[in-house]
């Protein structure tokens, strides 16, 4: 047995307080017992991740320059940023949090106060595969909590920056999420490569979990843009109490594997979840969704809402399930993903569908796959646009609606811009994101 199992200990080093002592070592024995998926596993069967288990990584070590390479990359957003290098927090150059938000690195929230992790960290996504070898391996993280009533004016913004050395490297990010009852804010993560262009693999194992309290709302933007050796599989994992509201914002943008489980749960009534997401992949590239929201209470409203673009040989995967429980009367439930291919040789692998346990449910789900529309393609000709820039501006038509979900005008603009450069020529476009500088 050889590869990134033999990373696992038999017994992981203490974090801290018992009951995460006894998650690593439940963790690291289920891991080393069950070992990675392979295609075999039905959540698996599109995504190989062989180059990642026959890979013994070297855990990624610290960067103190982490975080003014972030913001060299990203300029100025407008938001409260903090970088994660290497999965360890770089508060130190983070400045002042906004009013009613607290910011700490995880191991000194576990050494102060781990009563209030406990019902959260390791507890809101399945615990088997990578997030098990997150559990096992993580040395730090971020707590974000946003206090009661808090309602900060900009954006909180987590980067985990991939710092890629001479030899594969991995980290292992936690960030816990705390919005307390009543709270409103924006939560913002990004994952970039401060090394885009050399040629070691980097492995980010990325686990993130939110705990929206009764009455709160937040919006998430989860923003990615991978490399041609970004290797990424990451957990979302939220819960929500009464008449609360999560909004997932996902913009996705290639690399050459990358991976986002999201799992999410109401634990109270009268609360709303949305889902929106844009992905593009194109040559040697792979992006794969899986979802599963699950209603186990009632008069909750779910809708999921993903557009992706393909291109060259790209590979997309989309899956995801909503599951009404029983005990879950007056339960809302909408999926639909829609897919535009650019390219015979791209590949999509799309899934969604429901199951209902309960009489009393409003539920729908559907996807589509298919090439532009040869009638507005016609009807933008007719009007003198050249045909290749015609075929642009539908596809990014396409994906330009769950752009603006972002939010954030400075993060719509930089997403804009991303995907405009991606696409068949898209610097003819440029206009468009530059407008959405105004």
């Amino acid at each position: 047995m050889g590869g990134l199992i033999t990373r696992v200990p038999e017994t992981p080093a203490p974090a801290g307080p018992e009951w995460l002592d006894g998650l690593r070592r439940e963790s690291a024995a289920r891991l080393r017992a069950e070992g990675f998926p392979s295609k075999k596993n039905e959540a698996w069967r599109f995504t190989s991740v062989r180059e990642v288990v026959d890979t013994a990584f070297e855990a990624a070590g610290p960067r103190a320059s982490a975080a003014a390479e972030v913001d060299a990359l990203l300029g100025d957003d407008g938001t409260f940023r903090v970088v994660l290098a290497g999965g360890r927090p770089l508060l130190d150059v983070a400045g002042a949090a906004p009013d009613g938000v607290e910011v700490h690195a995880l191991s000194d929230a576990l050494a102060e106060d781990p009563t209030r992790l406990e019902p959260v960290l390791g507890r809101l996504v399945d615990g088997a595969h990578f997030a098990a070898l997150s559990n096992a391996l993580f040395e730090d993280g971020l707590l974000v909590v946003l206090r009661r009533g808090a309602r900060p004016e900009i954006p909180v913004h987590v980067v985990h920056a991939a710092t890629p050395s001479d030899a594969p490297s991995a980290s292992y990010p936690r960030v816990v999420v705390l919005a307390e009852e009543g709270s409103d804010a924006r939560l913002v993560e990004s994952f970039v490569d401060l090394d885009p262009t050399g040629d070691a693999r980097h492995f980010m194992n990325a686990v993130t979990e939110v705990q929206v309290g009764p009455g709160a709302r937040l919006d998430h933007v989860r923003i990615t843009e991978g490399t041609a050796r970004s290797l990424q599989l990451a957990h979302l994992g939220v819960a929500l109490d009464r008449d609360a509201f999560y909004g997932s914002r996902i913009v996705a943008l290639g690399g050459a594997l990358t991976r986002l489980d999201v799992r999410v749960r109401f634990d109270g009534p009268g609360s709303e979840v949305e889902l929106d997401g844009a992905y593009h992949v194109t040559d040697g590239e792979h992006v794969d969704h899986q979802l599963r929201v699950d209603h186990e209470a009632g008069h909750c409203t779910s809708r999921v809402r993903y557009h992706g673009l393909l291109d060259g040989r790209g590979h997309a995967v989309f899956n995801a399930m909503g599951v009404v429980h029983r005990d879950a009367p007056g339960s809302a439930a909408h999926q639909v993903n829609r897919n535009l291919l650019l390219s015979d040789d791209a590949t999509i692998d799309t899934k969604p569908h429901l199951e209902i346990d309960c009489d009393e449910v409003a539920a729908s789900h559907g996807t589509t796959v298919g090439a532009l529309d040869e009638t507005q393609l016609f009807y933008h000709r007719s009007r003198g646009i050249p045909e290749p820039d015609a075929r642009s501006i539908l596809t990014y038509a396409f994906v330009r609606e769950l752009l603006d979900r972002v939010g954030h005008p400075p993060l719509v603009a930089r997403e804009a811009r991303a995907m405009l450069a991606r696409l068949p020529r898209g610097e003819s476009l440029e206009e468009l994101a530059q407008g959405l500088d105004q």
